[in-house]
């Protein structure tokens, strides 16, 4: 019951809707700004759509800003309960260990959702106006690289692989709302976990620039054609989600276990 009632609240936050006006302005200026061959020549969804077609502003852009996006959708969740005195209130039905799982879970829904529904209404909308037809196997017409991860798979059933990349943006999306709901039960000032999980992917930008070792970055790796660029691209993705979730899992249970001692 909790869940529901949080997950309802949440889908009516403020924060929600600024989150997904971001997301669909990102979408709007992709459409925008691709290359015009791209745009008005060649009858295909997947030369328009954002994470795919990298002449456009919004395939970097948008993967860039969904730690934001999540961070604005669900991250203080906890930090409004505590400093709106509703926390109190919550705790007199469940024990704080169920309040916390919930909390997580429903951000975990909620920020994926802000990532992935943009990105579902942009295929919506090209896919009714353009092909979903295979794209053919030229040089001049080549989104995911040759020996990435994906290439074969996109090659044979584009369609397939472009719903696979809105799983891992909702994945992601939802991983970034729970390490700024975490990361809350520690930081003292209201509305600063909200950065945390954009601080975080720009931590493993600056590590990259500064080693070279460009996959190690979660921006680069995040977008369906960039993550191909890189050998094993798949698993760095991998890599960072368990190290993420682990990173949640850890952060939860000592909360609760502060809970309990307290």
């Amino acid at each position: 019951m909790l869940g529901k009632i949080e997950l309802i609240r949440l889908l009516k936050w403020l924060g929600f809707y600024v989150a997904l006006a971001i997301g669909l302005g990102i979408i709007i200026l992709q459409a925008v700004t691709i290359y015009p061959d791209n745009a008005n020549f060649i009858n295909n969804a997947y030369l328009h759509l954002t994470g795919f077609d990298d002449t456009g502003v919004g395939t970097n852009l948008y993967y860039l800003v969904l730690p934001i996006m999540s961070g604005l959708a669900a991250s203080s969740v906890y930090s409004e309960d505590l400093h709106g005195n509703l926390l109190k209130f919550i705790l007199r039905r469940v024990n704080f260990k169920q309040y916390i799982r919930k909390t997580l879970g429903t951000g975990f829904i909620v920020g994926g959702i802000v990532g992935a529904l943009p990105l579902l209404l942009e295929g919506g909308y090209f896919f009714t106006k353009y092909s979903t037809a295979k794209l053919p196997t030229s040089p001049d017409l080549i989104l995911i690289d040759r020996d990435g991860w994906g290439y074969h798979w996109f090659m044979s059933s584009p369609m397939s692989y472009w719903l696979f990349s809105i799983l891992i943006t909702f994945a992601f999306s939802g991983l970034f709302s729970m390490i700024g709901i975490v990361s809350s039960f520690y930081v003292k000032k209201k509305t600063v976990e909200m950065a945390v999980p954009f601080i975080f992917t720009m931590m493993t930008f600056f590590v990259a620039n500064f080693s070279g070792w460009d996959p190690i970055s979660i921006p680069y790796i995040l977008p369906p054609a960039f993550s191909n660029y890189y050998k094993n691209g798949q698993y760095y993705l991998l890599f960072w989600f368990v190290v993420g979730m682990l990173a949640v899992f850890v952060a939860a249970y000592h909360k609760e276990l502060q809970d309990e001692l307290d």
